[in-house]
Order: C-alpha cells, then sequence, then structure tokens
C-alpha cells in the first residue's frame, strides 16, 4: 500500500496518517518496532531513499513488514526522490506513507507515486473559511461545542493554519476540561492574537542583517506568545523568496517580474523590502545554508531537541549573529 499526501492542511493530514496507521498496523499499533517514522530533514541520515527501500524490500519470514511513514517528504534530497522514483514502478510490496507539502505534478517522483498507490491533496481552508472549517472540526474531532463568535476569534487569531488552530483547541480543553461550550470569553483568555503581530518587520532586520535590530525584534515575538516554529518557518518562507528572487533576477527578469513570479507585491518586497540589497547581502550560497539549518531547526524544535524558550531564541538569533 502507497499512500502520498499533498498540501498545507496538516490537521487533516496527521489525521489521515493516524488512519493509514491503524489501517495497516491493527493490533500492533502500540509495537514500536512495527513502524519507522523518518523526517527527511533529519540530517543524520545519510540517504532516505535507502532507509525506505531496504525497509520495504527485506521481509522477514519471522516478522511482519514495517510500516513507513516519511514526513516534511518536500524536503527529500534530489538524488533520493531519483532513486525512489526509479525504484517505485518496481517495488514488490511496502506500506508506505509519505507527506508532502508541495510535489510537482510533473515531477518523475509524483508521477511514480500515482501509478502505483493513491495521491490524496489536502489544501488549506481560504481564509474566509477558517471559521466555517473550526465549527466543524471542534464537535466532531473534539467532542465540544462551540460558540460561532468564538470560531471567528480562533480564525481572526490564528489564521488558516489549522495545526496551530487545533493546538490552541487543544489547550483549551486541557485547562477547561469541564466546559460544555468553548465560548469566545474562554477563547480571549487562552489564545493570544499572532496574526496582528507585524511578522514582515522581523524580515526587514533578517535580510539586511541588521543583528542588532533583529534580535530585538525576535526576543519581542517571542515575549508577545509567537510560536518559535512559527517565526523559523516566516524566516524560511522569506529567505526562499529572496533567493527565487536573485535567482530570476540575475537571468534578466526585471524586478516587477520577478517579484510577481514569487507571488510578492513589488512596493513592499522590492522597493520598501529593498529585495535587492538584501540579495546582495546574503548571496546565494549563504542563503542556501541558512535554508538547511532553518528546516533543520524546524525539526529540532518539533521533536523536542531544541525545547526550550531560551535554546530556540539562541538558534533563531544565530542565524545572523555571527
Amino acid at each position: 500500500m502507497f499512500v502520498t499526501l499533498i498540501g498545507k492542511d496538516q490537521f487533516s493530514k496527521d489525521k489521515r496518517i493516524e488512519k493509514f496507521l491503524s489501517e495497516t498496523l491493527g493490533d500492533r499499533i502500540s509495537d514500536p518496532m512495527a513502524k519507522q517514522v523518518l523526517y527527511a530533514t533529519d540530517t543524520n541520515i545519510a540517504s532516505i531513499s535507502d532507509v525506505i527501500i531496504e525497509a520495504c524490500d527485506s521481509v522477514s519470514m519471522f516478522s511482519p513488514e514495517q510500516v513507513i511513514v516519511v514526513r516534511k517528504a518536500e524536503a527529500l534530497k534530489t538524488d533520493d526522490m531519483k532513486a525512489l522514483a526509479k525504484w517505485l514502478p518496481h517495488a514488490a510490496s511496502g506500506k508506505l506513507l509519505f507527506d508532502f507539502e508541495t510535489l510537482l505534478a510533473s515531477s518523475e517522483l509524483y508521477k511514480a507515486l500515482a501509478k502505483v498507490g493513491k495521491v490524496e491533496k489536502f489544501d488549506v481552508p481560504k481564509q474566509y473559511e477558517m471559521a466555517e472549517w473550526i465549527s466543524a472540526v471542534v464537535p466532531t474531532h473534539f467532542n465540544k461545542a462551540i460558540e460561532p463568535t468564538a470560531s471567528q476569534y480562533l480564525a481572526e487569531a490564528l489564521g488558516n493554519d489549522t495545526k496551530l488552530v487545533s493546538e490552541e483547541v487543544e489547550k483549551i480543553i486541557l485547562y477547561a476540561p469541564d466546559c460544555k461550550k468553548i465560548t469566545l470569553d474562554l477563547v480571549k483568555t487562552m489564545v493570544v492574537s499572532q496574526r496582528d503581530i507585524p511578522t514582515y518587520e522581523i524580515e526587514g532586520f533578517f535580510g539586511m542583517q541588521n543583528a542588532k535590530a533583529y534580535v530585538q525584534k525576535l526576543n519581542e515575538l517571542l515575549n508577545s506568545g509567537v510560536d518559535a516554529i512559527r517565526i523559523s518557518n516566516t524566516l524560511y518562507n522569506y529567505a526562499l523568496s529572496l533567493l527565487n528572487y536573485g535567482s530570476l533576477t540575475a537571468k534578466g527578469v526585471s524586478p516587477e517580474e520577478a517579484a510577481k513570479k514569487i507571488g510578492k507585491n513589488y512596493y513592499m518586497f522590492v522597493k520598501k523590502g529593498q529585495a535587492a540589497e538584501c540579495c546582495r547581502r546574503w548571496r546565494k550560497p549563504l542563503l542556501v545554508r541558512v535554508l538547511r539549518r532553518l528546516a533543520d531547526l524546524n525539526y529540532e524544535i518539533k521533536s523536542g531537541k531544541c525545547p526550550t524558550r531560551m535554546s530556540q531564541e539562541l538558534a533563531l538569533a544565530a542565524l545572523v549573529v555571527r
């Protein structure tokens, strides 16, 4: 069984992964030896593809085959993608699930995955759909009623990050387990609005390598309740935009067209954000290194290897302070 999940609705993907593990493992679901969860961002694994192929091809006569889940699969190296695309059409068996945020339908890996198994799309709800999404998900998955005004507040405060919204709902229920309904007053006491904080400011300080201002803004964001993962994601997306913008303009694409191609507002990103100067200061090799470090840091925070507020702040500060 080969299953591929593609999209940014991480909450729904997590539920689908739970279902996949339940279906494939059955009574063995609590057995840690029955499954293997790999992260494509794990720098300790030399070749993710080698681990996957070996696990799927080497079935022991004394034990059932292992179930493999690959998280953050969009971070797979090019060589791993090629190896998997070549192996999949000839794979004899396997219980394997890939979790991608994005994967081009024109890629060889996508074509191979679509040929041997199911490809399921998990698009994140539009911002205007979030209140309705929350009102539907909370009773279904958390067995709690929720006021429409509370759903609207959560949507406006947290945006359309389904994983973040579900974590905040879990926090509310954890601290108020006896509540029969999640009310607006209850939500306001426990959820800090993260969308109102101008994260673009830290992008500017990061881009210009203004270490002092960057560290001050980083501390301000963390003190305001912004999650370190959210900050690292913001910086990752910004650094990726700089890399793409720099690559396009180096090929002769005009600044206006380059901004349009990467989905950025020309005035905010190029003029006010001084994208060209930021690209000059960072240079392509350094941006690539920073992107890799941000991907690793995201995994370290999520996996508990960087658990404290202090360690997260120091790690994020070290991106600019050298």
